[in-house]
């Protein structure tokens, strides 16, 4: 979500951000004071403003924290992690077994009952009871049976499964079973899905965040709640689910806008010149807008979500629309995200062109995309996970990043942008076809003139590419080149990335 802005559209949906949230936060506004009123908007607008969800009446974020159950699960992205009763837990490295996190040791480990078993070597039949897999070996009930000699029959006054000799009239005749094999009769179980610590049917329920509602065609999840697509008077925004909206509202950036809130509506006309920025004008050749937010050009002419800086002051850093100051930091720091990684804080920034996640640094772990993996577990290539651990592997030396995370770094390198036009695979090399965008050497502005260029990756540890895509790319001193960013937009970032370095070089 990026920042909101103090305009009109943001008031708005501030406001309706409270209908969503009424039932956890009554107490909050039943009051209708005008001092009650006024505490609820400040309290609504910092938590707004701070990227905050609810987690029944405490506030928190999803990026680095998790809730289930109502309850807090600090230091694990919501985005990566299942609820075990009131606890979150990384679904990669460890498993739930009745509201009982355990260790994986195998990617091929499920629960039977509280315990782990191996599905390659075991099997678990009823409940809680692990044997070993043996010939001609299968469950029936809470026991097994050779199903050369026996077969499981249902027994009627025993409401249960049971072995019988092949001869008891439960059994299947020879000839039925040479004619059509009858499967073996379980008793009606539980689907094995989870929502929190419950089980549900998923073709009866939904889960949405570990809550359980009612499953139709229309009804989709937002963030714990759900809704459903023909109602117009709700809307979900970057999880969030609003309540009571206008007609024709929208969600961009996080922020709700109205019909009657998109453009700039004034008692009188706007001065010659002067632009809408929220609900207010503003003149483009002294002010720049940001979300609706107008700021005067002398402090920047960058925007940061609602914030406007100067890319060239090394103490502020934006990251995807979150403005940071580096001074209340301590030592280093880089985007992970929206959220500022410090070097310090025993933490691990992994990332995808699709989600930025901080994770707490672990022994014999590493990134593969987003992700964060136990390498005795799976191995990652090309932002893959696969569960067949190579303890021979090597990690990827570097992670992609928005490019607005690369400046002004890259402005003293060489680099291009290359869009990759089509990838063929040779043993483990990756072979890139790229044209040629735009390429420029800033220090001595040599523009290079071939459209076409060949790219050798080593396929398993560099990121993914996708054909059609284009690419911000380094060329290194021994002719290879190195993918750096994200997707890029052949527009406006060219452009961000040109006129920052032309203004550092400058």
């Amino acid at each position: 979500m990026s920042k909101p802005d103090s305009s009109g559209a943001a008031q708005l949906s501030l406001v309706l951000y409270s209908f969503a949230t009424s039932s956890a936060k009554e107490s909050l506004h039943h009051d209708r004071g005008t001092h009650s009123n006024a505490h609820f908007n400040e309290q609504m607008e910092s938590i707004s403003k701070n990227h905050l969800h609810w987690c029944g009446n405490v506030s928190y974020k999803i990026s680095d924290s998790s809730c289930c159950n109502g309850n807090i699960t600090p230091g694990l992205s919501q985005l990566v992690a299942d609820c075990c009763g009131s606890v979150a837990y990384n679904p990669l490295n460890e498993i739930c077994c009745n509201v009982n996190i355990l260790t994986r040791s195998s990617t091929y480990e499920k629960c039977c009952g509280e315990d782990l078993y191996l599905t390659t070597t075991h099997m678990c039949c009823g409940s809680n009871n692990i044997f070993k897999q043996k010939e001609n070996l299968s469950c029936c009930g809470n026991t097994t049976f050779d199903k050369t000699t026996h077969c499981c029959c249902f027994i009627t006054r025993n409401n249960a499964l049971e072995a019988m000799p092949k001869n008891e009239t439960c059994c299947p005749k020879a000839t039925e079973r040479q004619q059509a094999p009858l499967p073996i009769r379980t008793l009606p179980k539980l689907s094995d899905l989870k929502c929190g610590s419950k089980t549900y049917n998923p073709h009866k329920q939904m889960c949405c965040s570990g809550n359980l509602y009612m499953a139709s065609p229309l009804t989709k999840c937002c963030g714990e709640h759900a809704y459903t697509l023909s109602d117009d008077s709700v809307l979900c925004c970057n999880g969030v689910l609003h309540r009571n909206v206008p007609e024709q509202s929208e969600c961009v950036g996080g922020v709700i806008y109205t019909p009657a809130n998109t453009t700039c509506h004034m008692s009188t006309r706007p001065r010659l010149g002067e632009h809408c920025c929220g609900g207010q004008t503003f003149n483009p050749r002294t002010q720049i807008c940001c979300n609706g937010r107008s700021h005067n050009k002398m402090n920047g002419n960058f925007c940061c979500g609602s914030e406007v800086y100067d890319h060239n002051n090394q103490f502020l850093r934006c990251c995807s629309g979150h403005l940071y100051n580096l001074t209340q930091s301590r030592g280093k720091a880089e985007c992970c995200g929206n959220l500022l990684l410090q070097y310090n804080n025993n933490q691990t920034c992994c990332s995808s062109s699709t989600n930025s996640i901080i994770y707490q640094t672990k022994p014999k772990h590493r990134c593969c995309g987003h992700y964060y993996y136990n390498t005795s577990l799976w191995s990652c290539c090309a932002e893959h996970l696969k569960p067949s651990p190579k303890p021979n592997s090597s990690p990827a030396e570097y992670r992609i990043k928005p490019l607005m995370d690369l400046i002004p770094e890259m402005c003293n390198k060489t680099v291009l942008f290359g869009k990759v036009e089509s990838v063929a695979l040779e043993n483990d090399l990756r072979h890139v076809v790229l044209k040629v965008v735009w390429q420029v050497d800033m220090k001595s502005e040599n523009v290079i003139k071939d459209p076409w260029l060949h790219v050798s990756l080593d396929h398993c540890n560099s990121p993914t590419t996708d054909n059609g895509m284009t690419y911000l790319w380094e060329e290194n001193h021994n002719g290879k080149y190195k993918l750096l960013s994200h997707p890029v937009d052949l527009t406006s970032d060219i452009y961000m990335f040109y006129s920052v370095c032309y203004q550092k070089k400058g």
